[in-house]
């Protein structure tokens, strides 16, 4: 199959951002399996370009590269239009992947001109959702949702299928669009995180006695706020409890001045970004890991990482989280901040918990959650496609 994967973030080899590690492993997955891949992405001069990014050719899109992040993605959007048709020129594409709303234009584009291709758009997440969840101020609010979900509309309107990372998305985009829609979570390999810590050496060290809570995460939307707000009790219960914070974002300056507050100080470290190569080595100096959701219908990915290190995790309650998690089975399930403030002391004074539910998630993670099946998914999912549009 010849497939062609787009995307609008700018992407560093050296320093893939979780948020696109889902398209980067399925690019790296079809490309395994011999099927003939390229790629779409934005460039940061006013110019088409071509280079190789992980071994397929990929058409760099015209940006300012202004570091203006509404300004660059506007400009990607427009210039999009042209640049998928440069690319199905170049390299004659069966089948299109696209995971993005700023591709809204450049899709609609090629449904028009050429309505038989098949077009995937796999929905990580309901940005109205977020934008509802994460932003306080009422303005930005209402102008971001009505701004994003016009961009969802336009974007599954073109599309052929729709694929999604859990059921509660499916059944808000059933009634959005009349297009089939698949259920393909994500996913992470625990054998892959193993063979990350016999190749890094000794693991992070932690103070004797040291009991570590670990966060892994864009730090961005606020979204740390619930666990400084009952971390200085959790501390005063707990004298050993110390919070290891892996990642970094756009509020990460703020976090850090925060945790030099009375109560927190000395308590909180800061790793800053860490490439996915080395994730695991950082995360296994953590005794138990917890998880926000920066969506009312969202699952994090990092929830299949900490599985797949076999860490005992405290996740927020969602609808959607508990299509996979169970309380007291893979996991310990929280809602509100004192129900964080609970989770916490319980998993801190509960080591046998925290074995128990650890082994479980690391049982299911190895045997359900792996990329490969993700991938296997997907492969038949566009062979469907492939077909359909070679009849057509």
């Amino acid at each position: 199959m010849r497939v062609c994967f787009i995307q609008q973030h700018p992407v560093d080899e050296n320093a893939l951002p979780a948020a696109i590690l889902r398209w980067v492993r399925l690019l790296d997955g079809f490309q395994q399996r011999g099927h003939e891949v390229t790629a779409i992405g934005p460039n940061t001069r006013m110019r088409f370009e071509e280079r190789t990014f992980r071994g397929v050719r990929q058409l760099l899109v015209p940006t300012p590269g202004t570091g203006s992040r509404a300004l660059d993605m506007a400009v990607f959007a427009l210039a999009l239009v042209p640049g998928i048709l440069i690319a199905r020129r170049r390299f004659r594409p069966q089948a299109w992947f696209v995971d993005e709303l700023f591709v809204a234009f450049g899709v609609l584009a090629l449904r028009l001109l050429h309505w038989h291709d098949p077009i995937c758009y796999d929905v990580m997440g309901v940005h109205y959702h977020q934008v509802r969840k994460n932003n306080r101020r009422i303005l930005r609010h209402t102008l971001l949702s009505w701004l994003y979900g016009a961009l969802e509309h336009l974007t599954l309107w073109p599309s052929t299928v729709v694929t999604t990372v859990n059921q509660a998305h499916a059944d808000l985009l059933a009634r959005w669009t009349r297009r089939p829609i698949h259920v393909i979570r994500d996913a992470c390999d625990a054998h892959v995180f193993q063979q990350q810590l016999e190749c890094e050496g000794p693991v992070v060290r932690k103070a004797e006695g040291a009991l570590v809570l670990g966060f892994v995460g864009k730090l961005s939307n606020a979204r740390l706020d619930d666990l400084f707000a009952v971390l200085p009790d959790a501390f005063a219960r707990v004298p050993a409890l110390t919070l290891l914070v892996v990642g970094d974002g756009p509020w990460g300056e703020h976090y850090r001045r925060a945790s030099e507050a009375p109560g927190l100080a000395g308590r909180i470290t800061f790793r800053g970004f860490v490439p996915h190569e080395r994730l695991a080595h950082e995360m296994a100096g953590m005794d138990f890991c917890y998880s926000d959701d920066w969506s009312d219908i969202g699952f994090p990915m990092k929830v299949f990482e900490y599985m797949a290190m076999g860490m005992a995790s405290l996740i927020e309650d969602t609808p959607a989280v508990r299509e996979v998690m169970r309380d007291g089975g893979n996991c310990v399930l929280y809602h509100g901040r004192q129900g964080l403030l609970e989770g916490i002391l319980r998993l801190a004074a509960d080591p046998e918990l925290r074995a128990r539910i650890g082994a479980a998630a690391l049982e299911e993670a190895r045997r359900a959650h792996g990329w490969g099946n993700r991938i296997d998914a997907f492969e038949t999912l566009f062979a469907q496609l492939v077909q359909t549009g070679a009849r057509r």
